[in-house]
């Protein structure tokens, strides 16, 4: 069996990683992705709407995380102001989950039951510091990468993406798990939410009967660090179209700077009623801005 790389659960400069030799020459040629310059911002509806015509689309193929098998397309678009980059994802996806391990209500126990159900998930990452690599389950190298988490039954209701980071490190580090390898060798992955009050929070069982199926998560306005990144997505029957956008520099130390004169490294990753260890994962991205002001 091939095995591909496992990239985000679904988690400062690019040119300077790439100018310090960070081991980009070990990895598979990267895709090119272009951003197009425009005036104004895209409404991030999560329509594909005129604006978006303006794109270069460019299609990406992602596998399974664990074996490489079952390659879906996803479409990729990229837009970019004077001050923030904005991006959509297109892929197929049949089944509409927009709701994450609800509560379920048992006729026969007369209450209720919250059985783990997954929501659609897109993810993308940009590194932070340190030698980037698409494989978190890495005995080699260490870095931080910044993680855009959209979660479609979860933030996505207010028009809000998740804002994380994940540290990979080959000792201990706060808040990582160890992973321990067929090696016998160990990897330490942290995955940390940003700075600030997050897009939703856990609401408790009802006290009383609500409904066959309620959902567990309330929304609320993010704050801080946490409330950098806007999305939506909306599911058209066959399939998500994602909208994603933040600005270049947000001035938080938990993100990536998005850098307009040289390439951004990057990759994907999609969840379609899958939990983690299910996911989908593609190659080396590598995100360029043309246009504009402030750039090569």
């Amino acid at each position: 069996m091939r095995s591909l790389p496992l990239v985000m659960s679904c988690g400062l400069c690019a040119a300077s990683l790439l100018a310090q030799g960070s081991g980009w020459s070990r990895d598979a040629a990267p895709i090119l992705w272009e951003s197009t310059y425009i005036k104004t911002a895209p409404q991030m509806e999560g329509r594909k709407d005129a604006v978006w015509a303006k794109a270069r689309p460019v299609t990406v193929q992602v596998r399974e995380a664990m074996g490489g098998d079952h390659p879906r397309p996803v479409i990729l678009r990229a837009l970019h102001t004077g001050d923030s980059i904005y991006i959509a994802a297109e892929w197929e996806d049949a089944t509409k989950s927009d709701m994450r391990d609800p509560h379920v209500w048992s006729a026969a126990q007369k209450k209720y039951g919250r059985p783990s159900r997954p929501d659609d998930q897109f993810a993308i990452e940009f590194p932070i510091s340190g030698d980037f690599a698409i494989s978190m389950l890495t005995v080699e190298r260490e870095y931080k990468a910044d993680v855009w988490h959209w979660k479609a039954g979860r933030g996505n209701p207010i028009g809000w993406v998740d804002d994380k980071y994940h540290v990979i490190s080959q000792s201990p580090v706060p808040n990582a798990k160890e992973h321990k390898l067929h090696s016998g060798r160990r990897v330490f992955i942290a995955r940390v939410q940003d700075a600030g009050r997050p897009p939703y929070v856990l609401k408790p069982e009802p006290a009383a009967f609500d409904g066959e199926v309620v959902d567990s998560f309330a929304q609320q306005e993010p704050d801080g660090s946490m409330a950098d990144i806007r999305g939506k997505g909306v599911h058209n029957g066959k399939g998500w179209f994602l909208e994603m956008g933040r600005k270049f520099a947000t001035g938080h130390a938990d993100d990536a700077v998005i850098d307009p004169k040289h390439d951004n490294p990057c990759a994907i990753a999609i969840l379609n009623d899958e939990l983690y260890e299910e996911h989908s994962v593609s190659t080396l991205i590598h995100l360029r801005l043309k246009g504009g002001p402030g750039v090569k």
